[in-house]
C-alpha cells in the first residue's frame, strides 16, 4: 500500500507541480489511513469498499476530529483512488456516493488595522534580524502572500520600476503582485542594511536569510512571527495566514472589488475570497451601529 502511495504523490509533484508542503499533508492523511486499515486487516487498495469508507469517516468522528479536517483526509483518499483508477490499479473508488462531512462556515481570524500596526512595528529597527522582520511583516501584509510564498522570494523577484513582486504560489502558478510605498522602504532597508551582513559574503539567491546567513524556514518564521505577537500584546491566535486574511479583508473594507482581490490573491475561484466578503460585511455593521449609535 506504501508503494502507490509513493507513487501517487510523486505523480502529485510531477504532474500537478504540488509543492513539498501539500505533498506532506498527503502523506501525513494517507499513512494515516493507511493504519487504520492495517488495525483492520485490510492491505492492499482493492479491499477497500464502500462500508470501509463509511466506517473510517465515522471512526474520525468519534475520535473527535474537526469536520473539516475529516473532509481532508477523505479528499486525499478520493484523489489517490483517482489516480488508482487512472493507472488501472483498481477498477473502481469505493468513495463514489460517500458524501464529505458538511462542516459551518468558519470565518478567518483578522487583525484590527491598529493591531498591524503595533505587529508591524514591534521589531528592533537597530538590529539587523528587527530589520529584516519589520520587511518580512510589512511585505506579506501589504500583498498578502502565503508564508510558502513569501520564503520563496528569490532577490530577482522583486521588479523595483514595475513595483512589483513575482511571485509562485499553488501549483507553480506564477502572479504578479503591487508591493506599497510602506513594504518597499522597509524592503530596501534590509536588502542594504541588514541582507548583506546576514549573507556574510555569500552569493545567495534566497531573499529573507536567518542568522546564519542561510535561507529562512516555515519553522524559523513561525518563531519570529510569535516573538512579535507577544512584544506587540497580541493575545490572540494568530497564523502567518492571518496577515494574508487581514491583507484581504481590509482591502475590501477600503473599497476593492472582490475580483482585484481575488487575483492579487492568487485564488483560482472567486468563492475562495467571498469568505473575506462575510468578515467585511460585520465590520460595516459596526460602523452602521457606532453611527446610529446603536439603534
Amino acid at each position: 500500500m506504501k508503494e502507490a502511495v509513493d507513487a501517487f504523490l510523486a505523480d502529485l509533484e510531477e504532474r500537478r507541480g504540488a509543492s513539498p508542503h501539500t505533498v506532506l499533508n498527503y502523506r501525513l492523511d494517507l499513512d494515516q489511513m493507511r493504519e487504520w486499515l492495517a488495525g483492520r486487516s485490510v492491505k492492499v487498495w482493492t479491499d477497500v469498499d464502500r462500508r470501509t469508507v463509511r466506517a473510517w469517516a465515522s471512526w474520525m468522528g468519534s475520535e473527535g476530529y474537526a469536520k473539516a479536517s475529516i473532509a481532508r483526509k477523505l479528499s486525499a483518499a478520493r484523489s489517490l483512488y483517482r489516480y488508482l483508477v487512472r493507472e488501472e490499479q483498481a477498477e473502481r473508488s469505493p468513495f463514489m456516493l460517500v458524501p464529505a462531512p458538511k462542516g459551518g462556515k468558519h470565518l478567518p481570524v483578522v487583525l484590527t488595522v491598529d493591531e498591524i500596526e503595533r505587529l508591524v512595528t514591534a521589531p528592533d529597527p537597530q538590529s539587523r534580524l528587527g530589520i529584516r522582520d519589520r520587511a518580512m511583516l510589512e511585505l506579506m501584509y501589504a500583498t498578502g502572500l502565503r508564508v510558502s510564498e513569501l520564503l520563496s522570494l528569490n532577490l530577482d523577484s522583486i521588479d523595483w520600476n514595475q513595483q512589483l513582486v513575482r511571485v509562485t504560489g499553488k501549483g507553480t502558478k506564477e502572479r504578479l503582485v503591487l508591493v506599497g510605498e510602506i513594504a518597499r522602504d522597509a524592503l530596501d532597508l534590509y536588502l542594504h542594511d541588514s541582507r548583506p551582513l546576514l549573507a556574510r559574503d555569500r552569493i545567495l539567491d534566497a531573499l529573507f536569510l536567518n542568522h546564519y546567513g542561510k535561507p529562512l524556514s516555515v519553522r524559523g518564521f513561525h518563531l519570529v512571527l510569535q516573538h512579535h505577537l507577544r512584544s506587540a500584546g497580541i493575545t490572540r491566535h494568530v497564523t502567518p495566514h492571518t496577515l494574508r486574511h487581514s491583507f484581504a479583508t481590509h482591502m475590501l473594507e477600503g473599497g476593492a472589488d472582490l475580483r482585484s482581490v481575488q487575483e492579487l490573491l492568487g485564488h483560482a475561484s472567486v468563492s475562495t475570497t467571498q469568505v473575506y466578503t462575510h468578515v467585511s460585511e460585520g465590520y460595516l455593521r459596526d460602523l452602521y451601529a457606532q453611527a446610529r449609535g446603536g439603534r
